[in-house]
């Protein structure tokens, strides 16, 4: 078994919608990023990631990288799911924390957990997704930007096969293969 532990953080910006586990919630602002800024999905990246050992989020696609411009962030956790996988490891369940004053993440968190469980390969069940606020406390208190953690428990389901680091033409076949977000 393996544990790992993610964390993510963006400014809000000019918008009206958050992405947030894959779902377009709506908001008096969008988010200042690289790609769309779903800090839930970020945030269960790198914690796949933390618990493989193989880097964080902008060790696969950095944000310096244009290909990954306005990217949705569902194709990164499509690239871990298929990571965890190649290396012999399942889902035993993942934990989420959006830290916000708003949106209200209670009435997206069911589709959220359906969209991140599909895309992981696990049962929705495996997945949870709750929210809390700071008290109006800090950066996420005033309102500033919002904020995810997230924890995964792995388990070994097979012995793991030898896995090259992914290198970009794999990176861009994956992208072909799965339309970028509109």
């Amino acid at each position: 078994m393996r544990i790992g532990q993610g964390f993510d953080v963006h400014a809000f910006g000019a918008g009206d919608h958050v992405m947030l586990g894959g779902v377009r919630v709506p908001h008096t602002h969008g988010l200042v990023a690289h790609s769309d800024g779903d800090v839930v999905i970020h945030a269960l990246c790198d914690a796949l990631l933390g618990a493989l050992a193989l880097g964080d989020i902008g060790r696969h696609f950095p944000p310096t990288d244009p290909r990954w411009k306005d990217v949705g962030s569902r194709h990164f956790l499509l690239h871990c799911a298929a990571l965890m996988i190649e290396h012999g490891y399942a889902l035993a369940n993942a934990d989420l924390t959006v830290v916000c004053e708003r949106p209200r993440i209670g009435p997206h968190a069911q589709a959220m957990r359906e969209n991140l469980a599909a895309d992981m390969g696990c049962a929705v069940g495996d997945v949870s997704v709750k929210a809390t606020t700071t008290e109006q406390l800090g950066f996420t208190g005033r309102g500033e930007g919002i904020a995810a953690f997230a924890v995964v428990l792995l388990e070994r389901r097979r012995p793991a096969i030898a896995v090259e680091p992914a290198d970009p033409p794999a990176l861009r076949e994956l992208v072909a293969r799965v339309e970028p977000d509109a």
